[in-house]
């Protein structure tokens, strides 16, 4: 943290204090710097100052057990006053996620503040009142990115294409302006030119060409930036690459090159857009700009064996409303649909593949010595392999992601790059059924349902436009098979051998699935308050590993879905690009 000098009470809160106010304050305000990453406070400190962000970011953290970012600060607001108020013990910490310049305010001149203005203080209240309501749970409430940054991350990088692409795609949707550098102006003026271009649009597009980060202009469009868009034709600058921390959370966009490990470490991106040829940056930018805008569709599917067959119908109906999804997401046999989907294959194209996957293939019978799982797996993922080849999540042209479950951190694990067999792999992998997946990182990966079996929180995290979910996870009653004619009284005799008793109960998969899915009830409860229509397919009475039920699953998929579109017909069509 380096302390720098005040040049008075510049922040634009306490820009209107003059007079007996200012003179009140005794003494004259200090003023701090904070490199991206560096901490402000920690929780559990005492409170002696609260801080106002001159530019930059700060993130709003809980540390312990596990840490959690609730949310984002932005230039003009106030940190860490609730408790020097309460003269009290920081309940959260406080991070600059870019770099930052902060007002520091002792306790003397916050009550002089509160005391000498009815303003500061309603204002001041009602910043409290929403930190008390949400401070112990991330932000429910995402909002629109108003100042997106588009930075060079090398000498070949097709910034100015992509920032004036970015413009033109927003301009379609939201009113936006586009600021420039201009080496004729002093970085004094900054801050007032991106005020009055926030004040009159929705969107201000900052653009940068320089190579190296390093100038005043760079710095000041990644210190205002609620998203920076990085990008690169593969090999960023050293320069760049050691001011990661200020990329953090990007969206990445790599022009005719593979994405290098270490920069997706090392930038840690939110998206990442993989690109081969020229023709592919229009589409990619213009996607981008519908989920800026908060005009992109997204669907998500739910896990639920043979039942999730149901999806194929769902997606049969919605192709028919012409409606355009940009985003997909999946848990289980939900991520096997969901991706075939994201790579552009029809609802007839999916029906066929699954045939040959789930029914025909049967991956799912190549069975081992029962000490790690079931059966071994390898059938499942050569047929995977086969369905999806060696494509790659981050070279898809729509957004997709499925989910898994890591059992030693006891976390949901989102996956938006590598291999698509691999993550779906890892997202349909039934403990006891399938083995557990290590990872190099020490992960222990299995299905994504044992957490959370329908992804719409981490698709919703993310104001980027409405979200339909398909969910058969809700309707899983178990169904015990029923024996043939004439073979119930042996069936009978079978169970009172192996259980001790004769009533009729569901198979050891079906048995585990179920057990599944009702560990994720609470996560698929806040998935669906989370989805702005929600579809769920009649799938009773279809077992879990039912396949053969392929043409009844369809039907109830495009029933419910017929009966959700036209209830919800007004709003589908709000949707419309």
């Amino acid at each position: 943290m380096e302390r720098a000098n005040s040049d008075t009470w510049s922040s634009p809160l306490l820009a209107g204090f003059s007079g007996e106010v200012g003179a009140r304050l005794t003494t004259e305000p200090e003023r701090l710097e904070l490199a991206a990453g560096e901490w402000l406070f920690h929780e559990g400190e005492r409170a002696d100052s609260a801080y106002l962000i001159r530019s930059g970011r700060v993130e709003i953290v809980i540390e312990h057990p596990t840490e959690v970012v609730l949310r984002q600060v932005k230039r003009g607001a106030m940190v860490g006053e609730l408790a020097l108020l309460m003269h009290g013990i920081r309940s959260v910490s406080a991070r600059a996620s870019r770099d930052t310049e902060l007002t520091r305010l002792t306790r003397e001149q916050f009550e002089q503040l509160v005391l000498g203005s009815p303003i500061f203080a309603l204002g001041l209240l009602r910043s409290m009142a929403a930190q008390v309501a949400g401070n112990r749970a991330p932000s429910s409430a995402p909002t629109l990115p108003g100042c997106i940054a588009v930075v060079a991350l090398d000498l070949a990088a097709p910034v100015a294409r992509v920032g004036a692409e970015l413009g033109e795609a927003l301009a379609t949707h939201r009113k936006i302006a586009e600021l420039k550098p201009d080496a004729d102006r002093p970085e004094s003026d900054f801050r007032e030119l991106l005020k009055r271009a926030e004040a009159a649009h929705d969107h201000v597009v900052l653009t940068t060409d320089s190579p190296t980060g390093g100038d005043p202009w760079s710095s000041f469009c990644l210190k205002e930036a609620d998203v920076v868009i990085a990008v690169t034709t593969g090999s960023p600058s050293p320069q760049w690459l050691r001011r990661s921390p200020m990329l953090r959370d990007c969206e990445l966009i790599v022009v005719d090159a593979p994405l290098r490990a270490d920069v997706h470490v090392a930038l840690s991106p939110r998206e990442v857009h993989v690109l081969h040829g020229a023709d592919a940056l229009t589409p990619c930018i213009s996607g981008i700009a519908r989920r800026l805008a908060g005009r992109s569709v997204g669907l998500v599917l739910s896990g639920g064996g043979a039942r999730a067959l149901a999806h194929i119908g769902v997606l049969e109906e919605l192709e028919n409303t012409g409606l355009v999804i940009d985003r997909y997401a999946g848990a289980s046999m939900g991520a096997i649909v969901s991706g075939l989907a994201a790579q552009g294959v029809g609802s007839s194209g999916i029906m066929d593949l699954c045939r040959r996957l789930v029914i025909d293939g049967n991956p799912s019978n190549d069975y081992t010595v029962p000490a790690y799982s079931l059966i071994r797996g390898m059938k499942a993922r050569r047929a995977l392999a086969d369905v999806f080849g060696e494509d790659r999540i981050e070279e898809l042209q729509r957004r997709w992601f499925c989910v898994s479950s890591d059992l030693v951190a006891r976390e949901l694990i989102v996956h938006r790059t590598g291999r698509i067999a691999d993550a779906v792999y890892s997202s349909m992998a039934l403990p006891g059924i399938y083995p557990p997946i290590p990872t190099v990182d020490g992960r222990m990966l299995v299905d994504g349902g044992v957490i959370d079996n329908l992804p719409v929180e981490p698709m919703a995290s993310r104001a980027e436009g409405p979200i339909i979910a398909v969910d058969v996870s809700q309707r899983l009653g178990m169904v015990p098979p029923a024996a043939r004619p004439g073979l119930e009284r042996l069936a009978r005799r079978m169970r009172r051998l192996l259980t001790g008793n004769e009533r009729p109960m569901p198979p050891l998969r079906e048995t585990i699935h179920w057990t599944i899915a009702l560990g994720s009830n609470d996560t698929v409860a806040a998935g669906i308050r989370h989805a702005d229509l929600v579809i769920s397919p009649h799938v009773e009475g279809i077992g879990i590993l039912d396949w053969k039920q392929l043409p009844r699953a369809l039907e109830v998929g495009r029933q419910a879905a017929r009966e959700a579109i036209e209830s919800a017909q007004s709003q589908i069509d709000s949707w419309r690009i």
